[in-house]
């Protein structure tokens, strides 16, 4: 993770999710199995692991990222609000997904403006969308 927050949070809750690492309430602490780590296989590309976890993300979101991916780094809220009202393509309310992805750490939102919290970040999503997709 060479010590970035945004890996180093996706890190974690990856072994937490595969139920590598978890909290005793009854210690007061966290506990984890260090034969476990060693033999799990996560890789030290910071975009296998992330891909991992986008993998998993709910549809709308995985759709909304994979737009926003498109249109770069960042992304202005007028533009999102454009695609918005185009809602008999896209089924779903970008902004709300969008949202989501912050919530996520995935975006972080700066006054009018959406952007992805790394470029990796942004790459990664945009690597996710089958080639046939890209445009």
């Amino acid at each position: 993770t060479r010590g970035n927050p945004f890996f180093v949070i996706q890190f974690l809750r990856s072994i937490i999710q595969n139920k590598m690492l978890s909290y005793s309430v009854q210690l007061c602490r966290w506990e984890w199995d260090c034969d476990v780590l060693d033999m799990q296989m996560i890789s030290d590309e910071v975009a296998e692991l992330l891909t991992t976890t986008f993998s998993q993300l709910p549809s709308a979101l995985t759709k909304t990222l994979n737009i926003a991916s498109c249109l770069g780094y960042q992304v202005e809220e007028s533009t999102i609000m454009a695609l918005n009202s185009m809602n008999e393509v896209l089924p779903f309310n970008m902004q709300e997904e969008l949202q989501q992805a912050v919530t996520e750490g995935i975006m972080e939102k700066a006054g009018p403006v959406y952007q992805f919290t790394h470029n990796i970040v942004q790459q990664t999503i945009y690597e996710l969308i089958p080639l046939h997709n890209r445009k």
